[in-house]
């Protein structure tokens, strides 16, 4: 008689369940460059998002490692409302708790909501990259 088949014991922990949901609209442009970075670099869309805030906030002064809980912290709202909303598109990803935390940080260091600094931080991060040849 056979033996039934077993699945082996998980061996890693799940490390999506510590990522937290973070998104905003993007312009056609900025869309753009983002599939362009993705494609260039290998990075998927949360890697390119964690490249682009860190760097953004390391080029701002925010610290690297933020104090336990400042993840919780709400991302503040826009400062003006969008434009044109059909010309913009929902993406969202999920972040490390430490680099929403350097969001949330770098949103106040700038005056500026989320609507309005992640694309600025993904557009300073590719402008970066074609310094760089990389893009």
């Amino acid at each position: 008689m056979a033996k039934p088949r077993t699945r082996p014991a998980r061996t890693k922990a799940v490390r999506w369940i510590d990522l937290i949901n973070t998104g905003t609209r993007l312009d056609p442009d900025t869309m753009e460059r983002l599939n362009d970075a993705c494609d260039t670099t290998g990075l998927g869309l949360q890697g390119v998002w964690e490249a682009a805030i860190n760097y953004y906030c390391d080029q701002l002064g925010v610290p690297a490692e933020m104090p336990p809980g400042s993840e919780r912290e709400p991302i503040p709202r826009p400062s003006t409302p969008p434009g044109d909303t059909e010309q913009l598109k929902l993406v969202t990803t999920r972040l490390t708790p430490n680099t929403r935390a350097r969001l949330v940080a770098g949103c106040h260091v700038e005056e500026q909501g989320g609507q309005e600094f992640i694309p600025a931080a993904l557009n300073a991060w590719f402008d970066h990259l074609d310094e760089s040849g990389r893009s």
